[in-house]
């Protein structure tokens, strides 16, 4: 029976940070993962064909960018453990139906004058509403990468001057809401409301406009990167830097259930019978719906706390990833230059009733071909394929449920769906005919669920991302990173910030290292 001053169980990029943090402070720190590869859904690997690395599910590091963690580099990642980000210019491109573009760069005067090719009064709006919100930012931003205020404390804050109560306000609304009051024409309103549904909400859905006043203003301030080398660099450079520390990293260990000593979390359990003890902390990476109750051993948990747990809303949708192995980049048709050097490109209807009838169509149980993004990372870095080949990530948004045989008929249903996506691609290029393509997966909603346990009712970000479920709320009231049992702590996409690669990590050591009685700002700013 081994020991170590503290455990991790789950290698997700939040789990890892946590135990990165802990191991620069000295403690003895040991990594316990289900997978034979750390990262949990900050994973590359080689899904098509031998050299063409494919990110298994999150991928653009955007929102991370402001975190200490990078932005002063408190973990050496890129200084020492080997990690190096590519930025590229050009974010997105968006196609309409009727080949007119939106194109979203770092750069705010080329935005506009994007924009102003469509509607010059929505150029302007946009201006309006980054130079508004920019001025919040930094206050928004550090909120994101430290352990959050109570609900109720928060809102009684923002509630003190105008500009909060319009924050306040955003909260409560929809994306669609917030893009239909700033701007004019509905290919803009499409687009910029688009970005809200990349954690996995419908932007028409109350709760959800808040994100607007992040993205915007974070893209021009710091773009958009990704790891040199796929998604899974970052998890893998917290993985050296642990241990270079003196942790462990165990690898294709399932945990059972938690150990558990009168009140206190002592150890894990694996499914192998082994038990891992821990003398100061157990942290979690995993999803609070797999935790409790099925991981507590019959501990009698405070009253409420299980339904509580159980009524935690899902995301709005589920994802359908296609990794594709290319001898040449795809050729759009639409002649553009700008979409052609995009980090990402999508394709969409210049209609707004016809984009809520996607969305709802999703709501319903019925897949659409036509709500997707494309990337070709292999254009900026070649380490994603062999020469002069290059990588294609294909990834759509889809029912969990199907509406009729529910998710357990994603088995038969599976490849008539990945199909028709690709086929809506193909129509939108001119190269894209098998010759081109050398070799191709895609997962379902229950191919994710597979990969990785957390990923209940394939729930990339384990609980929706809407303001009941945000900042205090998150995972639930008065419960964020400190669970019922002392000693057992909560680092995952469950807790704040919550849905993707934020390195929300950094927040939830900082209720750790509280209780243990370390300076976490002493231990952050330390260099070795």
């Amino acid at each position: 029976m081994s020991k170590y001053d503290v455990i991790i169980a789950g290698a997700g990029h939040n789990g890892l940070m946590a135990g990165c943090y802990l191991a620069k402070a000295g403690l003895n720190v040991c990594v316990v993962e289900h997978q034979d590869q750390i990262g949990g859904g900050v994973q590359t690997r080689e899904m098509t064909l031998p050299g063409f690395k494919h990110d298994v599910c999150s991928t653009w590091h955007g929102f991370i960018c402001p975190n200490p963690v990078l932005r002063d580099d408190e973990l050496e990642l890129q200084a020492k453990y080997g990690l190096n980000y590519i930025r590229p210019e050009i974010m997105t491109g968006v196609v309409f139906d009727d080949d007119s573009v939106f194109v979203l760069h770092k750069d705010l005067d080329r935005t506009c004058q994007s924009i102003a090719k469509i509607s010059q009064h929505d150029a302007d709006a946009y201006r309006q509403f980054h130079d508004w919100s920019i001025r919040m930012l930094d206050m928004l931003t550090m909120g994101m990468f430290n352990p959050p205020p109570p609900f109720g404390a928060q809102m009684a804050m923002m509630d003190q001057s105008p500009e909060g109560r319009q924050l306040i306000r955003a909260q409560m609304i929809s994306a669609w809401d917030v893009v239909d009051e700033i701007f004019e024409n509905d290919r803009i309103k499409i687009a910029l409301s688009r970005y809200a549904s990349e954690a996995m909400i419908n932007p028409f859905v109350k709760g959800t406009g808040f994100a607007l006043f992040v993205f915007i203003p974070l893209t021009h301030k710091y773009g958009g990167m990704f790891p040199e080398g796929g998604s899974g660099e970052l998890s893998e450079s917290m993985g050296r830097m642990i241990k270079a520390n003196g942790g462990t990293i165990k690898l294709n260990s399932t945990v059972k259930e938690f150990k558990i000593s009168g009140d206190e979390a002592t150890g894990v359990i694996l499914t192998s019978g082994e038990e891992i003890l821990a003398s100061k902390a157990v942290v979690s990476g995993m999803n609070i719906k797999q935790m409790f109750p099925g991981m507590t051993g019959g501990y009698a948990l405070p009253d409420g706390f299980v339904q509580n747990v159980k009524n935690l809303s899902p995301a709005n949708f589920a994802p359908i990833h296609q990794h594709i192995a290319l001898n040449d980049l795809p050729a759009y048709k639409c002649d553009n230059e700008d979409v052609k050097n995009a980090f990402w490109v999508e394709f969409s209807t210049c209609d707004k009733e016809e984009y809520w009838n996607a969305f709802h169509a999703l709501d319903l149980g019925h897949p659409r071909d036509d709500l997707y993004l494309a990337i070709t990372y292999s254009k900026w870095d070649k380490k994603r394929a062999p020469a002069g080949k290059h990588t294609l990530y294909l990834y759509g948004f889809c029912p969990y449920d199907l509406a009729k045989g529910g998710a357990q008929a994603w088995k038969e249903k599976g490849q008539e769906v990945a199909d028709g996506i690709l086929g809506h691609f193909r129509e939108r290029t001119s190269n894209m005919g098998d010759d081109n393509i050398l070799g191709r997966s895609f997962w379902t909603p229950l191919d994710f669920e597979t990969h990785n346990p957390s990923y209940v009712r394939a729930d990339i970000g384990h609980i929706g991302q809407f303001n009941w479920q945000s900042a205090g709320n998150r995972p639930l009231p008065g419960w964020n990173y400190r669970m019922p049992l002392k000693k057992l702590y909560l680092s995952s996409a469950s807790g704040h910030p919550g849905t993707g690669v934020i390195g929300g990590g950094r927040a939830a050591v900082q209720a750790v290292m509280e209780d243990l009685g370390i300076d976490f700002e002493k231990v952050a700013a330390k260099k070795s």
